[in-house]
């Protein structure tokens, strides 16, 4: 009986201490912002869904959106805040559980208020700094319209979207490719004054991706406290810490014309 009972403790605590070597669920965020302010965005969120589903977050992002990229496409995050997976050669990997709550989202290319630029034409060998080359509304879908009106510009990459406006607001560079809500919120903090010269059509807000590997009842555990927290009085500090207005449910079918915008761009 001893022997039976010293086996069945030892089951027990090995249970135990696998259990308690389950590393955290490894969250990356894309690169719109520097370190820093992504972690003071994100992390709020993430004690807020391990409050919710009792599940351990960790929030990690490479120094560049190139090394986030990478890290994706190796599989290092179960859980990804990005659009950049819609790129052919990460596509079909991770899925789409939820978005960032909101309208459409649109590519813009600003100029400084005083600016002579008016329109694409006038962009012609001047500079244009844009997030990265993986950057969907940022890059991909203003590159495209740049190409279909035949304007040849001088490429300047910021490495994101914080970037590219800085070098804006300091006349570093004559335009800046951003999305809109990005755009609004840095004008608004930095007292950028600006003008769009170009604006695309709508695309669906940046979703949270996750790897096949997380278990189907964690990630309906996760999905369901991101839908929630709109309605959710304990999530409200954590909303407006990162100026979220919340997630909404999300396919990967709505993300169909940003996988038709990666398909036409050219190098």
């Amino acid at each position: 009986m001893k022997r039976v009972l010293g086996g069945l403790f030892l089951c027990l605590w090995l249970l135990a201490a696998a259990a308690a070597d389950d590393g955290p669920l490894v969250f990356g965020v894309v690169n719109t912002q520097s370190p820093v302010k992504t972690a003071e965005r994100w992390n709020p969120i993430l004690r807020y869904l391990t409050e919710v589903t009792g599940l351990k977050f960790q929030l990690r992002m490479g120094a560049t959106v190139q090394e986030t990229d990478a890290m994706m496409g190796r599989g290092e995050f179960d859980l990804v805040f990005t659009n950049h997976n819609f790129l052919k050669e990460y596509d079909g990997t991770y899925r789409v559980i939820a978005r960032w709550a909101g309208p459409p989202i649109f590519g813009v290319i600003a100029v400084n208020v005083d600016s002579p630029v008016k329109a694409l034409r006038d962009l012609s060998g001047r500079r244009v700094a844009f997030p990265s080359k993986t950057a969907f509304v940022g890059y991909a879908v203003p590159m495209v319209a740049v190409q279909a009106a035949g304007v040849q510009v001088e490429t300047v990459m910021a490495g994101n979207q914080e970037g590219a406006l800085a070098q804006l607001k300091a006349r570093q560079v004559d335009g800046a490719a951003v999305n809109s809500r990005f755009l609004t919120q840095y004008a608004a903090q930095q007292g950028l004054r600006y003008r769009e010269i170009y604006t695309s059509e709508g695309y669906a807000e940046i979703p949270v991706i996750v790897h096949p590997r997380v278990p189907k009842a964690e990630v309906d555990a996760i999905r369901a406290a991101m839908l929630g927290m709109k309605r959710d009085p304990r999530a409200a500090a954590a909303l407006e810490a990162g100026s979220f207005s919340g997630f909404e449910a999300a396919s990967d079918r709505d993300y169909d014309n940003a996988r038709r915008i990666y398909s036409k761009i050219r190098e």
